[in-house]
């Protein structure tokens, strides 16, 4: 088998929904770049990424200019070889970032291909463990929703079948946070599981004093509390409060993970494929993190297809974020969450391909 094609697609898709805001941004639309490779025997792999904000473009530019050229005449079955490759096309202009982004969604293409080579979807290739993924949600935390619509949106997941729940943090006055948690948890039932997320904008001393604060209301996890590339101050504050800290959403390399683990320096690892070089990196996270009897809990934004096949075939990822909901649509087979539990797919591959309508009515390059 032999790739024979390499096609981009740049695509811009809103959100059907209310606008997402965090400490960090403010978005109605998400940019995704897909990738499309052929090959001879008539088998076409899918992948993609994406991008909170804009500037996808410049992902388009590396696939097709970088990574394209090297991608025709290889046989797609020898996709650790051909990612190595693509690597070292560009590591000195970018070890992470743009350069990886446009790696891991050529990855996920040639996984696509493998799987349907193989006749399965990725969860059931990978060997399952469980049957269905428990979905926890964060579409109802968003940090500009006043206060009685952030209860109210909670109590509507809660009525859905969610049992968790995550709500964001990060205003200008961590005293406005501390209230807005108290009155939720105060009308959630005991037996949901309540986290919060600061999106990295607090410091060490802000963590340290609200982290011991927010003790009282039972939070599950801390996320993201402070600069992610700071290790040290994370480790320090794992010593000083009984929460657990979340981190993952911007940790790019497997060595980075091994460090805050090695360090003590997060208790659930919210490793991201799309943040990844991919597939492989992602599970050498999840098994370097159940050495270590850790949780991985993946950061979930658009790639619930991924995360939740990955996690039914990972022992130690008891659940997924539910995130984007108004956008779970946009796959050719749309991913479902009910009572609670992902929808697995069982068609073969990894069912990251766009449906046709989104492919045409959203493409700006």
């Amino acid at each position: 088998m032999k790739i024979t094609n390499v096609e981009t697609y740049l695509l811009d898709v809103p959100l059907q929904q209310k606008a997402i805001t965090d400490a960090q941004s403010r978005l109605d639309s998400v940019e995704f770049i897909a990738v499309r490779l052929d090959t001879d025997e008539g088998v076409t792999g899918w992948g993609f990424n994406w991008n909170y904000t804009k500037g996808t473009r410049a992902v388009k530019t590396i696939i097709d200019e970088t990574y394209a050229p090297v991608l025709i005449g290889k046989d797609p079955l020898f996709y650790k070889n051909i990612v190595n490759d693509l690597h070292y096309t560009n590591h000195f202009i970018g070890q992470v970032g743009i350069t990886r982004v446009g790696l891991c969604a050529v990855n996920l293409a040639l996984w696509d291909i493998k799987l349907k080579n193989a006749g399965q979807p990725l969860w059931k290739y990978l060997g399952p463990v469980k049957e269905k993924v428990k979905a926890y949600n964060t579409d109802g935390g968003w940090l500009q929703t006043s206060v009685e619509e952030l209860i109210t949106d909670m109590e509507n997941l809660i009525d859905r079948g969610f049992d968790a729940v995550k709500m964001k943090l990060g205003l200008p006055d961590p005293r406005e946070d501390y209230e807005r948690v108290k009155a939720v948890r105060k009308r959630l039932p005991d037996s949901v599981k309540l986290m919060v997320d600061v999106n990295t904008v607090w410091d060490l001393k802000t963590a340290r004093f609200w982290g011991n604060k927010l003790e009282e209301f039972d939070i599950h996890w801390l996320e993201e509390p402070m600069n992610p590339f700071n290790k040290k101050d994370h480790a320090s504050l794992a010593k000083s409060i009984n929460i657990p800290i979340a981190v993952g959403e911007t940790i790019y390399t497997r060595y980075d993970f091994r460090d805050y683990i090695e360090m003590g320096a997060v208790d659930v690892v919210q490793a991201d494929v799309t943040k990844l070089s991919g597939i492989d990196e992602w599970l050498d996270v999840a098994a370097l993190a159940r050495s270590y009897d850790l949780e991985v809990i993946p950061h979930t934004n658009v790639q619930h297809i991924l995360h939740a096949q990955l996690a039914a075939a990972s022992p130690n990822v008891p659940m997924v974020e539910c995130c984007y909901e108004s956008i779970m649509d946009i796959w050719e087979v749309p991913m479902e969450v009910k009572n609670g539990y992902y929808i697995l797919p069982e068609a073969p591959g990894l069912g990251c391909k766009f449906s046709d309508q989104v492919l045409k009515e959203n493409r700006i390059g």
